[in-house]
This record gives C-alpha cells, structure tokens and sequence, in this order.
C-alpha cells in the first residue's frame, strides 16, 4: 500500500494505479525489444498532434513523458518510497495530446528497500529511473524521430528543477528541505554518476537561467535550455511558452502575466 495520498501524483503526474480500462488501447514496453512499444505509441502520439515534423513529435512526446519521472521523484523524497517504473510493470494509454501512465502495481522496489544505506538507495533508485527506464527510452525516441540527445536529457533536468521550486515552497521542515537538497546535488553532480554507468558526464548535470517572478516575492521563472518545440504545431498565433529560450523576456513575463490572469 503507498505511504502516501495518491491524489497528489495522480493529478500533478498523470499517475494512474492498475490496470487501464480494458475499453481502452494500451501500449507496453514489455518483452526483449522495448523500442518497438516505444516507437508504436510515438507513432500514436504523432497522430494526435499534427507536428510539422518528426523532431517535434519527439520532443513534445517526452516533454508529457517526463512527468513519469517527476511522479517518481516525489514519492521517493517525500516517503523514500520506490515505485516501480520497470517496464513490466507500467502501462501507457494515449489520450488526446496526452500520456496517462499505469502502475499494475503499487509495490516498491523490493531490492531498493533491503538496501542498507540512504546513499546506496538513492544511488539505486536513481539507477531504476534513469539508466534501467529514461536512457532505453531517449534511445529510442532520438532514433525513431531524429530529436537531439542532449535536448531530451535536459527535458528531464528542467521538470525535476521545476518541481524542486515547488517542494522546497511545500517543505514542512528543515530536515525536508535538506533532503532535497542534498537528493539534487547528488542527481545532478557532474562527472561519473554511479548511477549511468559509462558516462563520464552527467547529462542532467546543467543549471537553467532564471527570471524573477513578478508575481510572487523570492520566485523565479526557470527558462528551459532546450526548447520543447510547441512553437511549432499549427492553429496557435500565439504559441511560444513563457519558458521558451527562444523568447525576450519582455515577452516571457508578458506571457508569464497573461497565464496568471
């Protein structure tokens, strides 16, 4: 049973817990080529879209993706609670310009839990996210739709910093906020991470530009590294996002404002 209200993962995060409704279609990434159920549902995606481009299918793809991970990173600070995103045991249900993620299960990762140290579970579940989960992935998605490697990685970074903004703002006690600190520095420190073997450099390892909040005293706007392309879908004359690097930011906070109104 999960330590935790659900509610806050399943509306922030798209999370759902069991089976997808049996009226629905339902992609899986289970079996010895996760790449071809990855592909299917881009595919599937791309179809709901009308992207000019398959570069853009991919990055707006995993621009939805990432909230998987953004869902797993709450509950592991939050509870030090793994979930488990192995490819068995996660299901995906494509809804409009949407992804909805299923957990058949809401059990943890058993071999993370029996871990002695918090270093070496964080190390652990760093590991089950991001080289066992996210890096298959970006494989496949990059090779499917010809999206830059470095520009996906930094999709992930810049949800997860995102998040930090908000649940250092929620943190309902010093020991918390140090948590997650220190949880951060450790997922974004630089060279070697243990938990991407053979990588010499992290590749979540960057910083993001920030603008100050002219709505709210001592926040900031992060402004993303890589753009996420929505700029380019047609119907919208006004589609850039107020995150977008491509922007002034006279137009980033007149955009920021208009979102907020």
């Amino acid at each position: 049973m999960l330590p935790l209200d659900p509610n806050v993962i399943v509306n922030r995060h798209k999370f759902n817990f069991g089976a997808p409704s049996v009226e629905t279609t339902v992609y899986s990434f289970e079996g010895t080529d996760p790449a071809v159920g990855i592909t299917e549902l881009v595919d599937r995606f791309a179809s709901q879209i009308n992207a000019p481009d398959n570069k853009t299918v991919g990055m707006l793809f995993w621009k939805r993706y990432c909230a998987l991970f953004a869902g797993a990173v709450y509950t592991w600070l939050h509870q030090r609670y793994p979930l488990d995103l192995s490819f068995q045991n996660v299901r995906f249900v494509q809804s409009g310009a949407n992804v909805k993620f299923y957990l058949l299960s809401d059990a943890p990762v058993t071999a993370i839990t029996l871990l002695q140290s918090e270093t070496e579970q964080d190390e652990a579940y760093l590991r089950h996210l991001f080289h066992d989960h996210a890096s298959q992935v970006i494989a496949a998605v990059v090779s499917h739709t010809g999206v830059p490697v470095p520009g996906m990685w930094h999709t992930i970074a810049y949800l997860l910093a995102h998040w930090k903004q908000t649940w250092l703002r929620e943190s309902p006690s010093e020991a918390f906020t140090s948590r997650i600190e220190q949880w951060f520095e450790y997922a974004t420190r630089r060279l070697e991470p243990d938990w991407l073997p053979g990588r010499a450099v992290n590749p979540m390892s960057c910083t993001f530009r920030a603008v100050e909040d002219p709505l709210h005293e001592g926040r900031s706007i992060l402004v993303r590294r890589a753009c996420c392309m929505n700029y380019r879908l047609p119907g919208d004359d006004d589609p850039y996002c107020y995150t977008c690097p491509l922007i002034t930011d006279e137009l980033r906070i007149k955009k920021f404002l208009e979102s907020h109104a």
